[in-house]
């Protein structure tokens, strides 16, 4: 996959954080720390986390040759390694497949190898965010919906860290089979949030699908809050504060 140069992230800097990059094949993740922490350790240490994660992907796809091209949830496994067993479980809970999961998976592991060096983390890793924080953070909505320019949500502070994972069905590569321009789910189970945005992007082909998708992700445990743009049309539900 070609690497697409990532030009929102000019625009999401906090002036309390300091920021680093860490690149490993399809893995691009942009990470915000305390600015006193030492940068270029941790950026080694995120890289090395990265490629030990990827491997435990791969390595299990060769014993289950179906993992990582599955469009629809496979059976849990007790001997699964940790990041394997959370996009199973997370595939299971929203009937996608594993790999619905993996930006989030690799970013709750990224973030918890990082919480021992700083109490603010941010890890964006294609558009889905991790957020550990002390402080009210605003996080930009992008959609390439003109109704809903400068779109933003209010994140208060919390001791666990929040997974906000967004899906889109008219921008980005990711595949979707939904037509919304941003559906957008907060959980502090990172994969889950990934895995669900997916599932619900891939449910809202219409306005109408609206009610019916709030309704569907209501009922899955873990989902903290949902925001749903379509044409005209927005949905929210659980903890979305707009700003």
């Amino acid at each position: 996959m070609a690497y697409e140069e990532r030009t929102y992230r000019n625009q999401m800097k906090s002036e309390d954080l300091e920021y680093f990059q860490v690149l490993e094949f399809e893995s691009d993740l942009f990470i915000g720390i305390d600015g006193k922490v030492n940068q270029p350790m941790l950026s080694q240490l995120v890289l090395k986390e990265v490629q030990q994660l990827r491997k435990a992907i791969f390595d299990y796809n060769i014993t289950h040759p179906n993992f990582i091209e599955s469009l629809i949830p496979l059976k849990a496994d007790r001997l699964a390694v940790p990041i394997v067993a959370d996009m199973l479980m997370a595939g299971i809970m929203t009937g996608v497949g594993p790999m619905a999961a993996v930006a989030g998976a690799v970013s709750k592991y990224v973030g918890k190898r990082l919480e021992p060096y700083s109490k603010e983390i941010i890890v964006e890793n294609g558009g889905d965010l991790l957020i550990k924080t002390s402080k009210i953070r605003r996080i930009a909505i992008h959609t390439g919906n003109s109704q809903f320019q400068d779109l933003s949500l209010k994140i208060k502070p919390r001791e666990k860290a929040l997974g906000i994972c967004t899906s889109s069905g008219m921008m980005g590569h990711s595949l979707s089979f939904g037509k919304a321009d941003a559906v957008t789910v907060l959980s502090e189970n990172i994969p889950l949030a990934d895995a669900a945005a997916t599932a619900l992007c891939n449910r809202i082909k219409k306005p109408e699908d609206v009610v019916k998708g709030i309704e569907w992700a209501n009922k899955i445990p873990g989902i903290l809050g949902v925001l749903i743009l379509i044409e005209d049309q927005l949905g929210a539900w659980g903890e979305i504060e707009l700003c």
